[in-house]
């Protein structure tokens, strides 16, 4: 499904750029969606065949320095020639199965060694019926040389990974036969290189907003309508903080420094809603909440409180509440928050700095989480943390924080903070004497997380927490935990239990498709969920590079697994719907799966100990609406899979979304 979204979004993304500005947009409803697209896009893109890629190499590149050396594949195009190459071995040019828009990836010549130190040539052909002009957008992954009908138009000789919206041109297309030439140079790690038409995201999101409405892609969108709330051209909506006010306009903070207020952002469709700056200047504001008559946001180095004195809507003072964590001025160290918990305390959570690939604590309190007072003191809490870039709380009021994949940290994860703790990772240890706690120890004292998120089946970069408070206006789903995914353009949903007195629980699918990865989340006062996304130097699923979404639930309610709890030899499911007791009951609409990971200073770990679990009992509660399962090994200190694509409700309808995974770190004892 993700891939098919990034398609569908290349594809489309052949609209021109000036229709949005014009205000001329035109949608054309045609039987399908396909044909619906097709006779809207007709008028804004022009006849282009994009014809096969070829590539040629590799060809040498020791020492990187070989950026404007000339080799035979860039003075000709001939299918037919052999050349020697690096350490003098023969290259010709090969046929590449590639759409236009997606990212080639030039590793293809043999071993590591080969695709190392290296330098590839792609060319391809564009035929037009007339002489049009495109803009484009590309980047790659290291160093790029791009020729249009043998005009060079990109010379960048750098070391760098790919990012396709690095260069942006307008081509000048002739009829006819068009050529493109490209060379990338490479030294270690990825060699990539991307090409896509330029399109104002504004428009896309247009052309998406009626398309969704006429031909629904997804199951989801019965329950849950995503409305993509417009900001204007010259904003760059990267959002890195999100509240509402006490008179429902969301507020908005960007990892540019600026925060917003929103207006109409309530309409459907809200592509009319005003954007009025209150704060400007800020350092990477990773977080924003209203009160007490301002907004307060964690900048890198401080927490800041801006409000407004005058009463004219701008924000024109700007107070320093704390400064009491440290700053070195590491690419990484961002700062995180603020939430707050049922006592009204202002949490805050620090990431590690990075050097290479591996977490730094080099000034208090790198990869800690802590409490700022009134009076602006800094209380530690607990350490460990890489990149905490969720945080929030429970319906019992106690703060969770959650994690990406990375050095230490296995994979994403959802994790309870308590004071005292030592979360994995080892770079900040240095600070519990500080602190007047005892230093963890660092093969003993690990605090696993209450959930663990499987690593690509529930997201890469788990980011922000928001608590269902909305008492049944988001649908059935209250006290539970949604979570966002910065990588996968997705919201997740989590049900959390305690056994033994420590937090475990599950995970479950809840939306995807949205517009970009998603950052940040804030419930309104109507139950309505907004979304704030961004994907600057963290690439992401999606059709736009930022934005602000609003979700709204239809009042259709999805049957789902509403809870999983684990039971001393199994686990109890309930649904939100009654339940077809014959499938319920039948072994094969289930199957199960557990597994753990390894805690290690490498990036991520693989899932280790796989074991199949066989269900030897299924009972089906009188009110249909749970059951027990019982599994043969049932094991503490793993994750387990459950899926249950066979099981229906009464109406005959399948689960919509048949997965969970429950991390068990305790079994009950009854």
């Amino acid at each position: 499904m993700k891939r098919m979204v990034l398609i569908v979004a290349v594809l489309i993304a052949m609209l021109s750029e000036s229709a949005l500005a014009q205000d001329e947009f035109n949608y054309v409803k045609r039987d399908t969606r396909d044909a619906t697209r097709d006779a809207t896009l007709s008028q804004y893109v022009p006849t282009l065949d994009w014809r096969p890629w070829w590539v040629i190499g590799p060809f040498d590149n020791t020492g990187m320095d070989k950026h404007d050396v000339v080799y035979p594949a860039e003075v000709e195009f001939d299918r037919e020639a052999t050349y020697a190459g690096k350490d003098g071995r023969p290259v010709s040019w090969q046929e590449l199965d590639q759409p236009f828009g997606l990212p080639v990836n030039l590793k293809i010549f043999g071993d590591e060694e080969d695709n190392l130190n290296g330098i590839a040539y792609l060319y391809r052909e564009v035929v037009s019926d007339q002489a049009t002009t495109l803009t484009v957008e590309m980047g790659s992954d290291d160093g790029l040389k791009f020729w249009f009908n043998g005009e060079l138009l990109v010379d960048a000789d750098l070391y760098r990974g790919l990012s396709p919206s690095d260069h942006r041109l307008t081509l000048d297309v002739k009829e006819g036969v068009n050529t493109v030439l490209v060379k990338v140079t490479q030294g270690v790690g990825g060699w990539e290189y991307q090409i896509q038409t330029f399109i104002d995201s504004r428009l896309l999101a247009r052309l998406e907003y009626h398309l969704d409405r006429d031909f629904p892609v997804s199951p989801e969108a019965l329950h849950y309508q995503m409305l993509s709330v417009l900001e204007p051209d010259d904003v760059a909506l990267e959002v890195g903080g999100l509240d509402v006010m006490p008179d429902g306009r969301p507020i908005v903070a960007t990892r540019r420094g600026d925060v917003f207020i929103v207006d109409g952002a309530y309409d459907d469709p809200p592509f009319d809603a005003t954007f009025t700056r209150f704060a400007t200047g800020l350092h990477e504001p990773l977080g924003a909440r209203w009160r007490d008559g301002g907004v307060i946001l964690a900048q890198r180095g401080e927490l800041t409180k801006v409000t407004d004195e005058d009463g004219d809507g701008v924000g024109d003072f700007y107070e320093t509440l704390s400064d009491a964590w440290g700053i070195s001025g590491n690419y990484h160290e961002y700062a995180f928050g603020p939430k707050y918990d049922n006592d009204g305390r202002t949490w805050v959570t620090l990431n590690v700095g990075f050097c290479g690939s591996m977490g730094k604590s080099i000034v208090p309190w790198r990869g800690w989480a802590v409490i700022v007072d009134d009076d602006g003191t800094l209380t530690p809490v607990c350490g460990g943390l890489r990149s905490p870039n969720g945080l929030g709380r429970n319906v019992d009021g106690e703060m969770f924080y959650t994690d990406n994949q990375g050095d230490w940290v296995e994979t994403n994860k959802l994790s309870h903070l308590s004071p005292g703790d030592w979360h994995g990772h080892p770079s900040s240890t240095g600070w519990y004497e500080s602190a007047d706690m005892p230093t963890p120890n660092t093969a003993t004292d690990y605090k696993v997380p209450a959930v663990w998120f499987p690593y690509d089946r529930m997201g890469r970069s788990a980011s922000d927490i928001e608590l269902d408070t909305t008492g049944g206006a988001f649908g059935p789903f209250q006290d539970q935990l949604f979570v966002g995914d910065q990588y996968s353009a997705i919201i997740m949903r989590v049900f959390l239990e305690q056994v033994g007195g420590e937090y475990q629980g599950a995970c479950f699918p809840f939306l995807e498709g949205l517009d970009c990865g998603v950052n940040r989340l804030r419930f309104a006062p109507d139950g309505s969920l907004f979304v704030g996304m961004t994907n600057r130097g963290w690439w992401s699923y999606g059709q736009r590079p930022w934005g602000l979404q609003r979700v709204v639930y239809t009042g259709v309610e999805p049957f789902e697994m509403h809870e999983v709890r684990a039971m001393p030899n199994g686990f109890e499911i309930t649904f939100t719907d009654d339940v077809d007791v014959t499938t319920v009951e039948d072994v094969s609409s289930w199957s199960s799966a557990s597994f753990r990971h390894e805690h290690r200073e490498q990036y991520g770990s693989p899932e280790i100990d796989q074991m199949d679990h066989r269900i030897t009992r299924i009972d089906v509660a009188e009110d249909q609406r749970s059951c027990r399962i019982v599994l043969d090994g049932f094991r503490a200190g793993y994750v387990y899979e459950i899926h249950a694509p066979g099981v229906r409700n009464t109406s005959g309808a399948p689960l919509l979304h048949p997965d969970a995974y429950y991390t068990l770190n305790r079994r009950p004892t009854n």
